[in-house]
């Protein structure tokens, strides 16, 4: 396979794991994303993948939208995981309270 084949690849690689995100199938993701770096490994690698430039370039910024996408999911559902504590906690005080 030649080089734009495997840079290809790697676009395609890149759209699953991007879908994957937006469907919330945070559990197929880490694999995904492994074979994705050895991937791109190996392209590095190859005769002929400097002369892709642009086709890099663009799969870097793809990439890098995609790390965005996923920190901005992260603090979600950090943000949900404190407004549940903070639930917790505010339901537990009442109780404590006495309060019916």
């Amino acid at each position: 396979m030649n080089p734009a084949e495997r840079l290809a690849e790697l676009h395609g690689a890149m759209d699953r794991i991007r879908a994957a995100l937006e469907r919330d199938e945070i559990e197929s993701i880490p694999p995904m994303m492994d074979a994705y770096d050895r991937a791109v490994r190996e392209f590095c690698t190859l005769d002929g993948a400097a002369a892709l430039q642009e086709g890099v370039r663009l799969l870097h910024d793809r990439q890098q939208e995609t790390i965005a996408a996923m920190r901005d999911r992260q603090e979600r559902l950090l943000g949900l995981m404190r407004q549940q504590r903070q639930a917790s906690r505010a339901m537990h005080a009442y109780a404590g309270s006495g309060a019916e």
